[in-house]
C-alpha cells in the first residue's frame, strides 16, 4: 500500500468525500485540496484527521499557499459542473479557460514524475467529435493536458456515479419516484451504465495498491446495464413506493425537451449509454465488489433517512 501522503484535488465533492473516508480507513495520509476551508465538508475532513488546503477558485491560474513540488501522488477529482448552463457560458470568454484546473496542477505540482490518477467522464468516449457536449470537450482537453505532461498517469472514465449524498439528476430521479411523479419510462429498451461510488473508490484503491500508473485510459462502471424502467421500479421498491410509469414515444419526449430548451436532458437520461469494464478488468483483475442492486438500495436508504424519516 502507498506510504506517501496522497493529495486529492476536489476532495470536498461527492466522490472526494467518499474516497477520503475510504483512504483514511486504510490509514493512508491525505492532503485534501478544496475550494473553501470553511465549508461543511472541510469540517468533516478535519474530523477525519485529514490535512486541508484551500485552493479557492480554480478558474484562475494561481500558486497555492503550500509547496507541493515534493508530492508523489495526486488524485484529480476536480470538475466544474453546469458547463451547459447558458448563464454560466456567458461568464467565460473562452470555454478552454475551464481547463485551468489542469494547468493549475502543472503549475503547483512541479514534479514530472508525479503519479496522477485523473477522473474524467465516459462521455468523452464518443468517437464522433460533433456529438460531444461542452462538458465532454472540456474533459477531453483535460485528459490531453495530463497525458502530455505526466507519463505516470492513469485516467478513468466512469459514467454517472451514484451513492449516498448523490446530487443532480440521480437525486432528482429518486425524489420524483418517492413523490409518486409519473415517468415516461415504460417499455423503453434503451440500457444505461452507472457506477456505484463504493465500486469507484475500490477501483481507485486497487490502482494505488498496485501502483498501476501505466499511462492508460480506461472506461469503468458497475459492469452491468439497466433500462430506465427497471431502474425506476427497483428504486421504487427500495423506497417503499410503487413506480408510476407510462409509455411515451422517445422521439416525442426528445422534441418536447428541445422545445423547452432542455434537449441535453434526453441524452443524459433517455439515450442508450453503455460503458464497458473489459480492458480495466483485463489489465488489473479488478471486479466491482458491489452489485448495482446493493448500491441503489443503500442510496435509497440514505435518501429516506436524510429527507423522509
Amino acid at each position: 500500500m502507498v506510504k506517501d501522503k496522497i493529495a486529492i484535488l476536489g476532495a470536498s465533492g461527492f466522490i472526494g468525500m467518499h474516497l477520503c473516508k475510504k483512504l483514511v480507513d486504510k490509514n493512508i495520509k491525505i492532503l485534501a485540496l478544496i475550494r473553501n476551508k470553511h465549508s461543511k465538508e472541510a469540517k468533516e475532513l478535519l474530523k477525519m484527521d485529514v490535512e486541508v488546503l484551500e485552493t479557492g477558485n480554480l478558474f484562475k491560474k494561481k500558486l497555492f499557499s503550500k509547496d507541493l513540488s515534493k508530492i508523489k501522488y495526486l488524485i484529480n477529482l476536480a470538475a466544474l459542473a453546469h458547463i451547459n448552463n447558458k448563464n454560466f457560458k456567458k461568464k467565460l470568454l473562452n470555454l478552454d479557460d475551464i481547463n485551468n484546473i489542469e494547468y493549475n496542477i502543472i503549475k503547483n505540482f512541479r514534479n514530472k514524475n508525479l503519479k496522477i490518477l485523473h477522473i474524467s467522464s465516459a462521455k468523452v468516449s464518443d468517437k464522433i467529435e460533433n456529438n460531444l457536449t461542452d462538458y465532454a470537450r472540456v474533459k477531453k482537453n483535460g485528459e490531453s493536458i495530463i497525458r502530455k505532461y505526466y507519463k505516470k498517469h492513469i485516467i478513468l472514465r466512469p459514467p454517472l456515479v451514484y451513492g449516498p449524498n448523490v446530487k443532480a439528476n440521480f437525486l432528482i430521479l429518486i425524489k420524483a419516484i418517492y413523490n409518486n411523479v409519473p415517468l415516461p419510462f415504460k417499455k423503453l429498451s434503451e440500457k444505461r451504465s452507472y457506477m456505484y461510488i463504493d465500486n469507484l473508490t475500490d477501483a481507485i484503491l486497487l490502482i494505488l495498491k498496485n501502483n498501476h500508473f501505466i499511462g492508460k485510459t480506461y472506461e469503468i462502471s458497475d459492469n452491468c446495464m439497466i433500462t430506465n424502467e427497471k431502474l425506476a421500479r427497483f428504486m421504487a421498491n427500495a423506497l417503499g413506493k410503487k413506480a408510476k410509469l407510462f409509455y411515451l414515444n422517445p422521439k416525442l419526449i426528445n422534441l418536447m425537451l428541445i422545445i423547452f430548451g432542455k434537449g441535453e436532458i434526453f441524452n443524459k437520461i433517455m439515450k442508450e449509454f453503455v460503458v464497458t469494464n473489459k480492458e480495466f478488468i483485463s489489465d488489473t483483475g479488478w471486479k466491482p465488489p458491489h452489485h448495482y442492486r446493493e448500491g441503489i438500495k443503500k442510496t435509497c436508504l440514505w435518501y429516506r433517512r436524510t429527507f423522509r424519516m
